[in-house]
């Protein structure tokens, strides 16, 4: 029962014990809240009473402004200003989105005019009176440029409740139409009245109209839903009436852009041009001018075709060569000589008169402003960059650097990757990556990269210089298994396992074992049947994945709850499925907690598990309400545990389970530098999407290498007290006197033993009862001996 111990030493601790047990705080033959009479308590005992949670600064974290500045446009106009100008209208990303007006020959940027409350827009067309209309994201606004008074309108939501205007067109008396996410609306603005028709939601289930065109001669508007299948629509303005006139056999998941010209709608089918009659609804054979053949559909890569000029409407393909589609010929070629526009694909055309002669004008990619002139009576073609305005970047994601303490951030949609360096608060660009869903350190100082929209997964030399292989493309999933963001990317020694959404309008998001010594992957889809796989937590030879109910985008939930699975990655199978939180949409983060459990962020849950069979241990509340897939994210800090979930930055104390919210909004990610600093990117007040990064530095750990056992241990004998933190990072263990110290003699142990606790006692820290058992602990251990 007792351990050898000279008798002396024992008479005294228990007589010391018995004294206190008779006039201390604890009575004789009492227990201990919750427990019972018995000096030498079992395992079974509850731990004592929680501590309370440390209350956080009220400035917890530090906005460090935004570090990255970027363009990104999706479409550009041309037009003329009163004045006599030629000018291209384009609408770069950023909130507070702004319109630049960039003069085409003295390649100048006019002015720039604010769009309150847009983060940008998809959709742009000048109609024939020269006003300029835009179609925003995230208000879903529709807004007015006069080129007159250089003043913008906001015309307000056409479609309540809707997020995105895609596709603006116009017809002669200057009226603009317009599609809609994510109930898939089309719309007529009358510019004359300001009355909006609104032809109804198009389709039950498909959540995009993404572009429209105006037919002049019919006096037909042509609409393309897409996502997951492709549906080309026409309606009659004039009645209202709705034909679904898609060509039989389409399999395009989405009509990009519609354009109309010579009685014919060119549409962008999934980067296929596809021509159909705009009488008939059928679809018209062309010849390919390079093989002579007859074709239904032809590489483009642009966002759709010009208006009809010398030698027909133009275009790019997929290798960026300018094409163009003879209205007269019904045939389909580059232009000769060949001319390859070296900026991008074109995003926006307009034919410009010089000299009597018309001449092709457009951007060219998104990312660099590029613009070109295009002369079909001499072939001639120039290019350059117009001067649009950089604005501060949305940003995608961060990752800290564990051996510089640098940190890594990208750009949402533009793909653009910097590193900020907290010693000069400054951001140098790197090499563009891509919109990054998920990434993390090899072990090597390379970085495994999850890239949008293409299921893609690189890997990454940041210290060396880019190269065709540095990044280099290890696999792509959006076309062979319709996988479209790597939302969770997991090295684990010779495998990267990798989760998945599925793709735009898809079912059934997948996990990807990537083996590194052959280079081969293996993908494993629908381990939760209609769910993505949004973490994963590698557990010796298998797996564990927590799910979110989301589909791919443009798709409502099947199902209703979030799933952690244990897989085989050998063979798929899935070993364990729990639901850990009922009624969570998405696991965000799983990771492994100091006491070898998991632990997970369902929703606004905090939540661990039995690490062998998935049973629920704790469940601590952060927050009520549910979250997406990319929402979450956990790290541990000697015995607390951080986190990021909807927008809040919180920590958990790991001990007595109490949450903390440290900061309370505009939060998303989370990322932590070896000197202890974490790293968050911060949406400001008013924003749509984060642009800064924003630090938060813990309070100083007193106690590195905590004991972080559930109960105060003194030696070899469990005193089934509760440990808790009675300072930050010092649990009462800690504070003890240290079993593993040199001590003269088991008496001078628990002496000093003795001591701390008449101090811990006196200030509350620790009740009487447990200062008992905590005693006779010491007493009973082989400390000293």
């Amino acid at each position: 029962m007792f351990s050898r111990r000279p008798v002396g030493h024992v008479l005294i601790t228990l007589a010391a014990v018995l004294g206190l047990l008779a006039t201390g705080g604890l009575p004789a033959g009492a227990a201990p809240p919750g427990g019972r009479p018995d000096p030498f308590p079992s395992e079974n005992w509850p731990l004592g009473t929680p501590t309370k949670p440390f209350a956080p600064a009220a400035d917890a974290i530090k906005d460090l402004g935004s570090p990255i500045s970027s363009l990104t446009i999706m479409e550009g106009a041309i037009g003329h200003t009163p004045d006599g100008r030629d000018v291209v209208y384009a609408v770069p990303a950023g909130e507070n989105a702004r319109l630049n007006v960039v003069d085409l020959h003295s390649r100048e940027l006019i002015r720039t005019v604010p769009l309150p409350g847009a983060a940008g827009g998809w959709a742009i067309v000048v109609t024939p009176n020269g006003d300029v209309y835009l179609g925003t994201y995230a208000n879903a606004h529709l807004y007015r440029y006069s080129p007159v008074t250089g003043a913008v309108t906001d015309l307000g939501q056409p479609i309540p409740g809707e997020s995105q205007i895609y596709g603006l067109t116009t017809d002669q008396a200057g009226n603009v139409y317009a599609g809609t996410y994510p109930t898939a609306h089309a719309f007529k603005y009358d510019a004359g009245t300001g009355q909006v028709t609104d032809y109804g939601s198009l389709d039950p289930v498909q959540q995009y109209a993404r572009s429209t065109v105006y037919d002049p001669d019919h006096n037909k508007l042509f609409v393309g839903v897409s996502t997951p299948n492709a549906r080309l629509l026409r309606i009659d303005v004039a009645t209202k009436a709705v034909e679904d006139i898609t060509p039989p056999g389409t399999t395009a998941k989405d009509f990009i852009d519609l354009d109309y010209a010579g009685g014919k709608v060119f549409a962008n089918a999934s980067s296929r041009l596809v021509v159909v009659d705009a009488v008939t609804g059928e679809q018209i054979k062309y010849t390919d001018a390079t093989t002579g053949q007859q074709v239904m559909d032809y590489p483009i890569a642009a966002r759709g075709v010009s208006a009809a000029g010398p030698g027909g409407v133009y275009f790019t393909n997929n290798t960026l060569a300018l094409t163009h589609y003879d209205l007269d010929t019904n045939t389909v070629g580059p232009v000769s000589p060949p001319r390859t526009l070296t900026r991008g694909a074109s995003i926006g055309y307009g034919w410009v008169t010089e000299n009597g002669v018309p001449v092709l004008y457009g951007l060219a990619g998104n990312y660099s402003g590029g613009t070109f002139r295009y002369n079909p009576a001499d072939g001639t073609l120039a290019q350059w960059s117009s001067p649009f305005q950089y604005v501060p970047s949305p940003l995608m994601h961060e990752l800290a650097d564990p051996s510089t303490g640098k940190v890594f951030v990208n750009v949402y949609l533009n793909g653009t990757t910097g590193i900020y360096d907290p010693v000069t608060g400054k951001t140098a660009t790197t090499t563009r990556q891509g919109q990054v869903e998920g990434w993390a350190w090899d072990g090597n100082g390379k970085m495994y990269v999850g890239i949008y929209p293409y299921g893609r997964l690189s890997l990454w030399d940041p210290t060396a210089p880019e190269s065709p292989t540095n990044p280099k493309e290890l696999f792509s999933l959006v076309d062979s298994d319709h996988q479209n963001r790597p939302v969770s990317v997991v090295p684990d020694g010779n495998h990267v396992y990798v989760g998945t959404t599925p793709a735009y309008g898809e079912y059934g998001g997948a996990l990807t074992v990537y083996d590194v010594p052959t280079g081969t992957h293996t993908v494993y889809r629908n381990l939760v049947t209609d769910q993505t796989i949004a973490s994963i937590l590698p557990a010796g030879a298998n797996v564990w994945a927590g799910s979110s109910i989301e589909g791919g985008q443009g798709t409502d939930p099947r199902a209703t709850e979030a799933h952690l699975v244990k897989v085989d990655p050998a063979t798929g199978q899935v070993l364990t499925d729990v639901v850990p939180v009922p009624g969570a949409a998405s696991i965000n983060e799983l990771t492994t907690g100091p006491d070898g459990n998991i632990w997970g962020l369902a929703d606004g849950i905090v939540f661990a598990a039995d690490p062998s069979t998935g049973a629920v241990l704790r469940l601590l509340p952060v927050f009520s309400g549910a979250t997406g897939s990319q929402d979450g994210a956990l790290s541990w800090r000697d015995g607390y545990l951080y986190g990021v979930t909807g927008g809040r930055l919180f920590e958990v104390d790991s001990l007595s389970g109490h949450t903390t919210i440290l900061h309370s909004r505009g939060l998303n990610r989370l990322t932590q530098t070896p000197d202890g600093t974490y790293y968050s990117l911060l949406r400001p007040d008013g924003y749509v999407n984060p642009t800064n990064l924003a630090s938060y530095t813990p309070p100083t750990d007193g106690c590195a290498q905590s004991d972080l056992r559930p109960t105060v241990w003194t030696g070899n004998i469990d005193s089934h007290v509760q440990n808790r933190f009675l300072t930050y990072g010092c649990t009462l263990t800690d504070t003890l006197p240290s079993a593993k110290a040199n001590w003269p003699s088991h008496a001078a142990y628990i002496l000093a033993v003795d001591r701390k606790l008449r101090e811990l006692e006196a200030n509350g820290s620790v009740q009487k009862w447990e200062g008992v058992l905590i005693r006779v602990a010491a007493a009973r251990s082989d400390v000293g001996s």
